[in-house]
């Protein structure tokens, strides 16, 4: 353009090329507002950032805008095709990829594990002391690999003072205020060798303070992956306080009466002084008076002892009623501080009975099973004797265990590195299960695109490797990323939904061996020709497929599109037809946010999905095959139930009278009880990680129940274990240990 004399060149900038997908961290979900950001290494600049769960309308997935230009000179911070650029998460690279086209949008799902390789993964583990009363003391930090190395793998590490209220101050010398000296090294690890350590100096005095806290960070790794690139150094100060911690309690109304019961509370140490502090009782939906005694007092902790508890008389009444709660307050606590102030009691109706009970020395975990790292799922035999989990330890691992009275000794450990079985694609074992003869177990492996197909020893449980069904190899058979399976009441036909794939495929089961023969599949916004039904719709991201239990549908739970599709089934073929989708937000649906798991009823009238991003319990009616109707929903926010934050897995026992399902979130079980007549749940009980004696059941994925519905198995993925848990029908007391 000319404007008078002057000459201005007009620079038109091209539409954005788009990246976007899933963000996960080594398989699990990413906290809000994590950090994804896109590297531009020609022009080493970060050129698009987003926040996890800023934007409601990408349903849980991430999107990179990567500014575009495409005249010289280039713009600084544009970007052209073909430049090459990494992807992080919180500062951590990855993935690497070329950017696309001009106003192109391209799907990537990120993680670490998509660079990892061969590679082992790398974590360092928390550690803590006492800190003395003078000099220097070496607190020494774990660093881990998940797997040995054939190369050296090395990673740098520094010392980094944290950011909470009681951070601990590094710094050169112990000088006063100083409570670590800053330092920093590199960790190796020579090839064969799966622990290190590294250690800090801690500088001890004779302050009265609480415990502080610093980090130790890991950088810059060599033949290995970052996992979590940090662990906190806890400095235990053993001048001062220690931590009074109350519980929340869940409690049954009695049957008449009174019932007194007790609160519990722990010191964090034993103390050289008596510990004292004031409590009493205050109302919520409980009134003192109706529903309880209301008390006030003081407490006294004798010095060196650390447990203690205050008792409340909880009153029976005629009345049925929903979850009531009151408040036991602390207050002026003397030679401790408080946590977990007030405490919260739950009372139950009297007709809610205790669902389930912990045998938790019982479980196991990879402390004697090391394979059992990062469990996915886990399956009973038939006979109730043997147990199968899936893992994600290097790569993938099959695990037989025994099953002897809540006992889980090893039996077998399959990999593709066991002679016979390496053939096997098991990376990222996602689902587990189990023919109902009991000779043939179905293994589904998200990473390798595969089922394995398993022959099972009646005798010994022992595994023998039948049958691989990989996709595109030869066929599409829409197993992408396959995550979960499901075989028809007669065992005929096995439906499988690839997540990547957006699809659920059909196989025909071999009546002789149960080798699978691909039958079709069906796929999002696909309309398959072969059929009358229309185009599915809202299947985006598919991670639980079931079939109702007269073998006339299958539900399909989609994760991304919240939604519950219905198909029906031809009981003869198998073959599918698309009938309708349900989503959240549409035609009066809600609830199904992150929709992760179903369970229809075995009577045929419900079916039960689990909202990951909504922690609730949605519920539909069965109105004739393949036809359902939202009918509501139990919810967290409604105070229907108490736990359950991001549920993962969800199933019924024999008579559907109760109904289980896993918290991944705060690491619970919560039962639910459901009348012979109406689908709504009502909350009976809850099992959760650290309280009241629970271990082993943090990050809860899997469970099943024993064929006779007495035990419960908890595949727990951040604990790495099996929890074992006794039912209504068992005694719900532990044996002891005798009867074996």
């Amino acid at each position: 353009m000319i404007f008078g004399a002057e000459k201005i060149d007009a620079k038109l900038s091209q539409p954005d090329y788009v990246l976007y997908g899933t963000a996960t961290w080594f398989g699990g979900p990413l906290a809000a507002e994590s950090e994804i950001s896109l590297y531009l290494e020609s022009q080493l600049l970060t050129v698009s950032k987003y926040s996890m769960g800023t934007v409601d309308a990408l349903n849980g997935l991430y999107a990179l805008r990567v500014p575009m230009d495409s005249l010289d000179p280039r713009t600084y911070g544009k970007a052209r095709p073909g430049d090459p650029a990494s992807v992080y998460i919180n500062g951590h690279k990855v993935a690497e990829i070329l950017i696309g086209d001009y106003g192109r949008a391209e799907r990537l799902d990120i993680d670490p594990m998509n660079l990892t390789g061969n590679q082992a993964v790398i974590n360092i583990q928390p550690a803590s002391l006492h800190e003395g009363d003078s000099g220097q003391v070496e607190m020494m930090f774990d660093v881990t690999l998940s797997a040995s190395s054939q190369e050296t793998v090395t990673v740098d590490w520094a010392t980094l003072d944290d950011s909470s209220p009681v951070a601990a101050i590094g710094g050169n010398n112990c000088d006063f205020d100083i409570d670590y000296l800053i330092a920093s090294g590199t960790a190796e690890f020579l090839p064969g060798s799966t622990v290190t350590s590294v250690g800090v100096s801690v500088c001890g005095d004779t302050q009265i303070e609480p415990s502080e806290t610093f980090e130790v960070v890991l950088s810059n790794s060599e033949n290995g992956v970052i996992q979590f690139d940090r662990a906190v150094g806890t400095i235990l100060d053993d001048d001062g306080q220690p931590q009074l911690r109350g519980f929340d309690q869940v409690i049954f109304e009695p049957q008449s009466g009174v019932l007194n019961f007790n609160f519990n509370l722990k010191l964090s140490r034993s103390y050289e002084q008596d510990v004292t502090v004031s409590y009493s009782t205050q109302n919520g939906s409980a009134t003192a008076g109706s529903d309880f005694n209301g008390i006030s007092g003081v407490l006294m902790i004798p010095a060196g002892q650390q447990d203690a508890v205050i008792s409340v008389d909880i009153l029976a009444d005629v009345e049925t009623e929903d979850i009531e709660t009151f408040q036991l307050v602390l207050s002026n606590p003397v030679n401790a501080t408080l946590v977990n102030n007030p405490m919260i009691a739950f009372i139950m109706d009297a007709n809610q009975d205790e669902q389930t009970k912990p045998d938790q020395d019982r479980g196991v975990d990879n402390t004697s099973i090391p394979a059992l790292t990062s469990p996915t799922d886990v399956v009973f035999a038939p006979n109730g004797q043997d147990v199968y989990v899936g893992t994600l330890y290097q790569g993938g691992h099959l695990i037989h265990l025994g099953f002897n009275k809540g006992r889980l000794p090893l039996k077998q450990i399959l990999n593709n590195q066991v002679s016979g079985f390496e053939s096997a694609l098991l990376n990222k074992i996602r689902d587990v299960k189990m023919a109902a003869d009991g000779q043939t177990l179905y293994v589904a492996a998200s990473g390798d695109h595969a089922i394995n197909v398993f022959n099972r020893d009646v005798n010994n449980g022992q595994l023998s490797l039948l049958q691989v069904v990989e996709n595109n190899s030869p066929d599409n058979m829409g197993l992408d990323e396959v995550f979960a399976m499901a075989l028809s009441p007669d065992g005929q036909f096995l439906y499988a939904v690839g997540s990547l794939s957006d699809s659920v495929a059909v196989f025909s089961v071999s009546a002789s061996d149960g080798r699978l023969t691909y039958v079709e599949h069906e796929t999002n916004l696909m309309d398959d020709a072969s059929d009358a039904g229309p185009p599915v719709s809202f299947m985006d991201r598919p991670i639980d497929v079931q079939v109702s239990p007269d073998g006339a549908a299958v539900y399909v739970a989609g994760d991304y599109s919240s939604s519950l599709s219905v198909f029906e089934r031809d009981n003869v073929t198998g073959h599918l037809v698309f009938a309708e989708s349900f989503k959240s937000g549409i035609n009066g649906v809600q609830n199904l946010g992150g929709a992760a798991a179903l369970w229809p009823t075995t009577d045929n009238q419900y079916v039960y999905v689990v909202g990951r991003a909504d922690n609730t319990v949605a519920r539909f009616s069965v109105n004739g095959p393949a036809q359902l109707t939202y009918a509501g929903a139990n919810t967290k926010s409604a105070a229907d139930f108490i736990g359950l934050e991001a549920p993962t897995a969800i199933m019924a026992n024999d008579d559907d009278s109760r109904i289980y399902a896993l918290g991944f979130d705060d690491s619970s079980m919560v039962s639910f009880t459901r009348g012979n007549v109406g689908g709504d749940l009502e909350f009976a009980d809850i099992e959760q990680d650290d309280i009241k004696g629970v271990d082993l059941l943090a990050g809860p994925v899997g469970m099943d129940l024993s064929p006779d519905n007495k035990w419960i198995l908890v595949a727990a993925a951040i604990d790495n274990a099996i929890a074992v848990f006794r039912t209504h029908l068992n005694d719900l007391i532990f044996d002891d240990g005798f009867e074996e």
